[in-house]
């Protein structure tokens, strides 16, 4: 079992820094699940440990990291431009670890209502549960993965060097149309599937048509604000339609109240002191925690019903919600402090949508779920300490200088952003609200199904740039589908292995500059001639073996 961990460990903290990464470059991150449990099963076959039960506890534990980057990236940029000096890590590593370990703890009961006699399909879970199930070839897919990593890193190490980032083709409206030169855009839209792919391209090339259309009949009116807030109304609004729609379904609140381990009752009121030693009103903070039992459970159903974890509008509609309170108190709720209720509950929304997966990919492959429960909790403590690391590097003028721009766009968080402090054309977000909640309503009557409002949304926020490599990625996915699952399972471990290296060497990258900036040359060119042996040796080796 201490192996597993270590490796669970290991690759938790790799994908929580490649994950913040990707997430601040592309808005997505993908689930990485099938991502860690191709890694888990070649580190286990290297210490002659490969067992399909250690392949699953090290995979649980290790893709709690992707989900605790996006809860890092998705909430806190925003607070990092607005007041920097506002954050004290340690206090972070404290209110991560607590809201990572209370999602763990009010997941457990859950697991019951929703894995077995609810039997949620939990997609990304159990797609994973199958592949370790079926005893996939590891040697093949294994190989295969290191040397697209190399190619993936190798290549963001060329074109980053010659400044080859993009081909410019003009402007629509004040939006830059770009074809960017990211290989790993490509490799999310093969992952994210094609009808979500081609809902976030559709919602770029409309981005780009409104704009046009637009700046034509209000001549000198910058149109792109305008369908930003549009898109972002439609993001929080498909969002919130799920959550009032379901809402009057039939929640296992017994489960979630009176089921609960003592040390899950300890644990939420140690969160609430950590929370009030912040500064956080204890109002505020008992609030924080009661929406955090009721999100919780709202994430792991919708989580297993839909794969998908809007873990930061979570956050952000509680956060606004306390501040609806407060007001009607006559008391005031800071900013700083609606950040970090954004982001607690954040945090232990993410973590009940992926130990959901896990719990799911244990009941296939027969695992007991209190040891992914272990690894789990392992896990994100070891992740919560690493966010100083991180945080080190986004608050550096190297990325804080160029947030919410076009090279870090973060949309995710410029939402939050948004939103806590006000958004300039309130009246188009709530039509485009208003628009998403009906639509959702006609989506849970079994009509308009084919719509696919989040990553539409998404699309009209960021635009064509991204939009147009997704859609590319989602086509390939769609034909790649045809030929059968075991070719779209290597796709997307191949497309897995591209965003695990463009990943690894940007944020490598971006620490460089950050604490050797004057040997960042000599480093990353060690690096390359590293990397190019590895790739030699990875190749032939890949070949004898088949």
């Amino acid at each position: 079992m201490l192996k597993t961990i270590i490796i669970a460990v290991i690759i938790a903290v790799f994908l929580f820094f490649t994950s913040a990464f990707i997430a601040l470059k592309m808005g997505a991150l993908p689930w990485p699940i099938i991502f860690s449990i191709i890694v888990s099963a070649g580190l286990l076959k290297l210490f002659n440990a490969l067992t399909p039960h250690r392949v699953n506890i090290a995979q649980a534990g290790g893709s709690i990291g992707g989900l605790m980057a996006a809860a890092v990236v998705f909430t806190l940029p925003g607070l990092i431009l607005e007041n920097p000096n506002f954050i004290s890590h340690g206090w972070l590593v404290l209110t991560c670890a607590s809201a990572a370990i209370l999602g763990i703890g009010l997941s457990i009961p859950l697991r019951e209502e929703y894995i077995i006699k609810q039997n949620l399909p939990f997609p990304a879970g159990r797609a994973g549960g199958e592949v370790i199930k079926t005893a996939f070839n590891q040697d093949h897919r294994f190989g295969l993965m290191i040397i697209f990593v190399i190619l993936a890193a190798l290549f963001t190490l060329g074109r980053d060097a010659l400044d080859w980032n993009y081909i410019d083709l003009g402007v629509a409206g004040s939006q830059p149309i770009l074809i960017l030169i990211m290989p790993m855009v490509i490799a999310t839209g093969i992952i994210l599937g094609s009808a979500n792919s081609f809902s976030w391209g559709a919602g770029g090339i409309l981005s780009v048509i409104g704009a046009i259309i637009l700046t034509a009949i209000f001549d000198g009116i910058d149109t792109t604000p305008r369908i930003q807030n549009f898109g972002m109304g439609l993001v929080i609004g498909s969002g919130l339609g799920y959550m009032l729609i379901h809402a009057s379904s039939a929640l296992p609140s017994k489960s979630i109240i009176f089921k609960q381990k003592p040390w899950v009752w300890g644990m939420a009121i140690s969160s609430g002191l950590i929370l009030f030693f912040m500064g956080i009103p204890l109002f505020a903070a008992a609030l924080c925690l009661i929406l955090t039992f009721f999100t919780v459970n709202l994430a792991s159903r919708m989580t297993g019903l839909t794969n998908i974890d809007p873990l930061e509008q979570f956050g952000l509609l509680s956060a606004l919600l306390i501040t609806y309170f407060f007001g009607m108190a006559n008391l005031e709720l800071g900013l700083e402090h609606r950040y970090i209720i954004t982001f607690f509950i954040a945090t232990a929304t993410a973590i009940a949508g992926d130990i959901g997966h896990d719990y799911k990919s244990a009941q296939i492959v027969g695992t007991d779920y209190k040891q992914i429960v272990l690894v789990d909790l392992v896990a994100a403590v070891v992740v919560a300490l690493m966010i100083p690391l991180l945080l080190g590097v986004i608050q550096s003028p190297v990325i804080a200088d160029t947030l919410f721009t076009l090279k870090f766009p973060a949309p995710q968080a410029q939402i939050v952003a948004m939103n806590l402090k006000g958004l300039p054309h309130p009246l188009i977000f709530v039509c485009g609200l208003i628009l998403a909640i009906i639509i959702e309503a006609f989506r849970f009557k079994g009509k308009l199904s084919a719509v696919h409002l989040m990553p539409l949304g998404i699309g009209l926020f960021l635009g064509f740039n991204l939009a147009f490599l997704i859609a590319i990625g989602g086509f390939i996915a769609f034909k790649v589908a045809k030929k059968g699952s075991e070719q779209m399972l290597t796709a997307i471990v191949i497309s897995a292995a591209i965003l695990g290296g463009e990943g690894t060497i940007g944020f490598l990258q971006s620490s460089l500059q950050v604490f050797f900036p004057a040997k960042e040359t000599a480093i990353l060119g060690s690096i390359s001639l590293l990397l190019i042996a590895l790739l030699a040796r990875s190749i032939r080796g890949h070949f004898q073996k088949s």
